[in-house]
């Protein structure tokens, strides 16, 4: 049997010199309420330790969603008591991706910019390769509970201070689709700062606007879709109707010679504006707008936070 890993030990060490550093010289006093809904700016990382969290709970940062934030925010002397364990998640927002996560753990070389996601929420953000990612915008939100950031909302009994459910989007439809893929959008929801997906009634996906790509789908394959506004405490609303699409097959019944691929969508231009979830055909591929973007060409290196390729078309 192995002990607990060194960087979970080192936590702990660093969160009880924190705790008495807090104690003797009350330093974070200025930070003993949390700002939820504020957006800040800042960077991220990540780490895939295994072991329990500053909250005193269980965590599997390789395999659980979670984050831990810089020692600033705690200030509690027994980090297990801090208000940030009482049901407080992180929304983080990069490359026009956004996940809610729980607050587990403390990250005692952060900066209070700096947050250090688990892996498993990295990858849904970023290519793990990377490390760290600058210019991420992220923001405290109340998710209830015991703090498990995406809690089954438990029919609006009490605690939510009194704040209405946002009203299901109106307008849900299909935008395009690939072999692996399904494109979406819906009409605003005024008051929403994000939307969740759902796909079969489960959740795959946040989205930070009005529109969301869902990958590694099966050919021919139709998936039933519904969506629900978020507001800027992390309460989800009512879901929209349903939509079913389904994912395009991949021959093209016919003849066309040597094509095997699904037809290719109309080609990029280096004049046009494009928004989250088109599709456009660039030597040979398609790729789909991550971003919203005006002359970033879809296989320049530099575009690929803008762009995904979804391979040959």
């Amino acid at each position: 049997m192995h002990s607990a890993p060194k960087r979970i030990r080192r936590r702990w060490i660093a969160a009880l010199v924190g705790a008495l550093m807090l104690t003797v010289f009350g330093i974070g006093s200025a930070l003993a309420s949390i700002p939820i809904g504020q957006s800040r700016t800042g960077k991220m990382t990540w780490y895939d330790d295994a072991g329990f969290g500053a909250c005193g709970t269980a965590i599997n940062a390789a395999s659980e969603d979670l984050v831990a934030v810089s020692t600033s925010w705690w200030t509690s002397a027994n980090p297990n008591n801090d208000d940030l364990c009482k049901g407080i998640s992180v929304e983080v927002s990069s490359n026009g991706r956004t996940i809610t996560v729980p607050v587990k753990d403390k990250c005692p070389s952060c900066s209070a910019e700096h947050i250090d996601l688990s892996k498993t929420a990295f990858q849904k953000l970023a290519d793990l390769n990377l490390g760290v990612v600058s210019g991420i915008t992220w923001k405290f939100v109340n998710s209830g509970g015991s703090g498990s950031g995406s809690g089954g909302g438990g029919g609006g009994g009490g605690g939510g201070g009194g704040s209405t459910t946002l009203p299901a989007p109106a307008g849900l439809r299909a935008t395009g689709t690939t072999a692996s893929s399904v494109s979406l959008a819906w009409t605003a929801v005024s008051g929403a700062s994000s939307y969740t997906v759902y796909r079969g009634g489960t959740k795959v996906g946040t989205a930070s606007g009005a529109s969301y790509t869902d990958t590694g789908l099966t050919a021919g394959t139709g998936y039933r879709y519904t969506v629900a506004a978020v507001d800027s405490a992390g309460k989800a609303g009512t879901q929209s109707a349903a939509l079913t699409a389904t994912a395009t097959t991949g021959g093209g019944g016919g003849g066309g010679g040597g094509g095997g691929g699904t037809a290719c969508p109309a080609a990029w231009s280096s004049t046009r504006s494009y928004v989250p979830g088109e599709t456009v055909a660039h030597v040979g591929h398609r790729y789909t707008a991550l971003y919203y973007s005006t002359g970033a060409a879809p296989n320049d290196p530099g575009s690929w936070a803008v762009w995904r390729d979804d391979g040959t078309c």
